[in-house]
């Protein structure tokens, strides 16, 4: 051990100093770790603790090391043991679908089909009228027939699953047209042609980033030709100069070529979102109307359900997966299918509007949003409410946003103030622009206003 103020023997003297294991487990700072924990990990907690002294002895510290300090801080990495990992959170950023806080929150119905599910036993593989094995495959398809007119419907664990799924089942060996303009990198690095590559198949790119007509699609078919992919660019847009063929175009171009049509829609929206006054965003029932063989989008994205991927379509198209070796690799668990099923049924009742958070998010009129936001002032005394935007997020409807009013307050410091904030038992996340700390009350949920007004009042030292 290195030993920086040179004195070895002073060094020896304070390493003999530090309390013994069991003088540090007699504190009673210890006690209630003592009745909770098994001993031996009480033990090692406190042994960690010395182990910590002797390195900061050893690199020339002249701090103390009482029994009491140590049991304290024995305990409280105990506790933090405790803490989970993923914590909930209240979103203050106004951005609805926020990847990094876990996209789309399920509604009510939708938790509690998830909990019952994970809470016991289910007929998840069991078929109950026969009394024989059935398949999981089978809980969402009649939702998903009735939703999109698809013939016949899947799910697996997120879209790009269902992607690479599509593509190494019908396409592995064989030739994929795309165009140029869509083989597009989403987040974590994802991109469209290591998709293609990975699952076996070969990518052909045909028209320019901006233009590409239905002609470029003909002009590249041969006898190794598999499908035609269009790819919706959810994270970003082309404007200005631009051209892309309508998907029944395509349909056409696939029909006479003899080849798949498939289509990767990417937010599953079943809503039409121009009634919000946001921009129209691709809905898989209209995909399959235009004729798309298979349909590819996500199930927590714009759909408003827990994470999954969906692939509808054709049955012809789609049976052929159910018995493949990645159907059982990329299936989903009980908890999603059960709250899978319970967000589709919110549409099939007409009520997600209502029901699904993110689409009574998006609904939320300015002058609701305009209340809340007082609310929160009038109980912390302090900021100020401004109009501002909230943006959908989450690689839907990109650049789009909807109107709202911001609970802002300038601050010295903001950036210690959101990290104060994110501290916190239910951290708070706010953003900060030009020197201001902001909070959105769109994202904010039904319920979670106390906490967050809580929150603010510690922050700017108020009674609470």
């Amino acid at each position: 051990m290195s030993n920086p103020s040179g004195n070895p023997a002073d060094l020896s003297h304070k390493l003999r100093s530090l309390p013994s294991v069991d003088r540090v487990l007699s504190e009673p700072a210890l006690s209630a770790a003592l009745a909770q924990w098994p001993r031996p990990r009480v033990v090692d907690a406190v042994r960690a603790e010395l182990d910590i002294a002797r390195a900061l002895l050893g690199n020339g510290t002249d701090a103390a090391f009482a029994p009491a300090d140590l049991a304290e801080s024995a305990g409280a990495a105990l506790n933090q043991q405790l803490q989970p990992s993923l914590r909930r959170t209240i979103n203050a950023t106004g951005v609805v679908i926020h990847t990094n806080l876990g996209r789309a929150p399920v509604s009510d119905a939708a938790a509690r089909a998830m909990s019952e599910a994970a809470a016991g036993y289910s007929n998840l593989e069991y078929d109950l009228d026969a009394g024989e094995r059935g398949s999981r495959a089978n809980h969402l398809e009649a939702l998903l027939q009735a939703l999109t007119g698809a013939e016949a419907g899947i799910a697996v664990n997120n879209n790009a699953a269902a992607l690479y799924f599509a593509m190494a089942a019908h396409c592995a060996g064989r030739e994929v047209i795309v165009s140029r303009g869509q083989a597009v990198e989403i987040g974590g690095g994802f991109r469209i042609p290591d998709v293609l590559r990975d699952a076996g198949a070969t990518l052909v790119e045909v028209g320019t980033t901006n233009r590409t007509r239905a002609a470029d699609y003909a002009a590249a078919e041969t006898e190794h030709t598999a499908a035609i992919l269009r790819v919706h660019s959810s994270n970003f847009r082309i404007v200005g100069f631009t051209e892309e063929p309508t998907l029944a175009e395509l349909r056409q171009v696939a029909d006479d070529a003899g080849i798949m049509l498939i289509d990767d829609i990417g937010s599953g929206c079943l809503l039409d979102t121009r009634q919000f006054g946001l921009a129209e965003e691709p809905r898989p029932q209209d995909s399959i109307e235009a004729g798309a063989d298979l349909v590819l989008f996500s199930g927590d994205k714009l759909l408003g359900g827990p994470q999954a991927g969906l692939i509808i379509g054709n049955r012809d198209a789609v049976d052929p997966l159910r018995s493949h070796p990645l159907m059982r690799v990329l299936r989903l668990d009980k908890a999603a299918i059960a709250g899978l099923g319970a967000t589709l049924q919110h549409y099939l009742l007409g009520e997600a509007v209502k029901t699904v958070p993110i689409w009574r998010m998006i609904a939320a009129e300015p002058e609701q949003l305009q209340e809340r936001a007082a609310q929160w002032r009038s109980a912390v005394g302090a900021g100020d409410i401004e109009a501002a935007e909230s943006a959908i997020g989450g690689g839907s409807l990109p650049a789009e946003t909807r109107p709202t009013f911001v609970w802002a307050l300038t601050h010295s410091h903001p950036t210690n103030a959101a990290r104060l904030l994110r501290e916190r038992g239910i951290p708070v996340i706010a953003r900060v622009e030009h020197d201001r700390l902001i909070l959105d009350p769109r994202t904010v949920l039904p319920g979670e206003d106390a906490d967050l007004i809580a929150a603010l009042q510690e922050l700017l030292g108020a009674p609470a």
